[in-house]
């Protein structure tokens, strides 16, 4: 990884990053890569499934509850919308 690929990818997020940020940046993303390369190596072949240790009759019952609050701020609205901000 290099200081340029990770500056285009600051580019392309629209984040304007310092030399210090590029440096650090670039090692943090080369241990990642490393870790991801570790991942890769695992031999998941002879792996068991892992099943569930609970069964479905001791979580707890899916019910449904009526949500007394204005979530989008509409109650009050005569149209019912949502208002966003302007967009010009």
């Amino acid at each position: 990884v290099t200081k340029d690929e990770i500056k285009h990818l600051g580019w392309l997020s629209r984040i304007e990053l310092s030399d210090d940020e590029l440096d650090r940046y670039t090692s943090q993303i080369e241990q990642i890569i490393a870790y991801l390369d570790t991942l890769d190596r695992i031999e998941l072949e002879k792996a068991e499934p892992i099943k569930a240790r609970k069964k479905f009759a001791d979580l707890r019952p899916d019910e449904s509850h009526a949500f007394g609050a204005d979530a989008l701020g509409t109650k009050n609205r005569k149209d019912g919308f949502v208002k966003g901000p302007r967009m010009v």
